[in-house]
């Protein structure tokens, strides 16, 4: 018998676990360490044995993936952190995919828009800048799209003092490439920005109405609008040049959207119709009706297969192949004023009245909801890795959100 109280006992982990531990017995190390401090009551020692199951090979990854069903919100978000550096393998990327970030959404910046009511937020490409355009019901106002730095929050500079509208600015998005941007105002006006220098760069004054929407082609070299007279227009980027009208809508047209291959336009409004446009013949293809008010917000999935659309107070669900509605439901307050796709397009999110919910895509189920904002939220955006997501409000606030 060994009488050093120094040297490891028969049913020590240190020795390997050769000899399974006694009922009452501690562990001490191992995976079955790892495990046992994961069944802790205290959260940060769940937390650090997780990231100590990472030395102990692909059980120890199983242990990790297991976490993600933690009952603590903390543990949970933890196991993602790390997964997300592992999507080379298979039982990852699975495991990933079932799993919902979204509810761990935490508000990192509070910002502050020019005007009170915040109509729309875009994000670049690469993640790095933010705009938004505001406004508040008032012509002859001095108003430019605002810009930040999307991971300091800090604004870049004052578009004002260079060019501005004279009223709400309705819409703004961003180049694929990052470079430009574009912003469309109640003044009936369209500019093109370069947001690098923060440099006005051209104005498009064609149009007879206000313009209400904005969507850019996938491939940066065109742009289409859409205003009150229920006319869409597509533009050139390199010139500012007005390449073709598309008639249809009797009325004005408050949404667009185009598909991840470029192919197909959708634009949706006040005549409560959604129609589907190909962009090389230009010409409609054909109508969706379903709905009893003005549709005010459409995405479609990554993958080009599913539209979402949202009117007052009701969501949509549609089959872009079939023109069939899959679901109807009620999702707000309000009217359902943005949607946006996760990059997986396995679930959507939306906002209208101050909450911000998530949907799965296929079930039509909420899956999470959280309030954003003191005042009605006019729109989101979500970064292209989905990490981050930006609202905009009438309570002048834009907030930016991550996990």
């Amino acid at each position: 018998m060994n009488n050093n109280p120094n040297q490891p006992r028969e049913f020590d982990a240190v020795l390997g676990g050769e000899v399974p531990p006694p009922v009452n017995g501690v562990v001490l190390g191992g995976l079955e360490g790892v495990k046992s401090r994961l069944n802790s009551s205290v959260v940060e020692a769940q937390i650090n044995a997780l990231s100590e199951a990472l030395n102990y090979g692909d059980m120890g990854l199983e242990t990790v993936i297991q976490s993600l069903q933690n009952q603590s919100g903390q543990v949970r978000l933890s196991a993602y952190k790390i997964l997300r550096s592992r999507t080379e393998l298979s039982s990852v990327k699975q495991a990933l995919q079932d799993f919902n970030p979204y509810e761990f959404f935490q508000c990192v910046h509070t910002l502050k828009a020019y005007y009170q009511q915040v109509h729309s937020v875009a994000i670049s490409r690469d993640n790095k800048t933010l705009v938004c355009g505001s406004g508040d019901s008032r012509y002859n106002s001095i108003n430019s799209p605002k810009v930040w730095n999307l991971e300091t929050g800090q604004e870049k500079f004052d578009l004002r003092f260079n060019h501005h509208h004279t009223s709400d600015i309705n819409w703004v998005a961003i180049s694929p490439d990052g470079q430009k941007m574009i912003s469309a105002g109640a003044d009936k006006n369209i500019m093109i920005w370069d947001i690098n220098i923060g440099k006005y760069i051209a104005k498009l004054s064609k149009n007879l109405t206000i313009t209400y929407a904005l969507a850019i082609h996938p491939n940066g070299e065109s742009f289409v609008s859409a205003d009150g007279n229920g006319c869409i227009k597509i533009w050139q980027w390199n010139w500012g040049e007005e390449v073709a009208i598309l008639e249809g809508h009797r009325r004005s047209i408050y949404a667009l959207c185009i598909s991840p291959d470029g192919k197909l336009l959708i634009s949706g409004g006040e005549d409560r119709t959604i129609k589907i446009w190909d962009l090389n013949s230009r010409r409609e293809i054909w109508s969706l009706i379903g709905h009893s008010h003005s549709i005010r917000s459409l995405s479609i999935s990554p993958d080009g297969h599913y539209l979402v659309s949202g009117s007052d107070q009701r969501i949509k669900i549609w089959d872009m192949q079939t023109g069939e509605e899959i679901f109807s439901f009620y999702g707000h307050a309000g009217w359902v004023r943005s949607i946006v796709f996760s990059p997986d397009g396995k679930t959507f999110l939306t906002a209208g009245d101050q909450n911000i919910k998530v949907w799965d895509l296929a079930s039509g189920k909420k899956i999470f909801s959280f309030k954003g904002h003191t005042g009605a939220i006019r729109s989101l955006a979500l970064s292209s890795n989905g990490q981050i997501l930006v609202s905009g409000g009438v309570d002048n606030t834009v907030k930016v959100w991550s996990f």
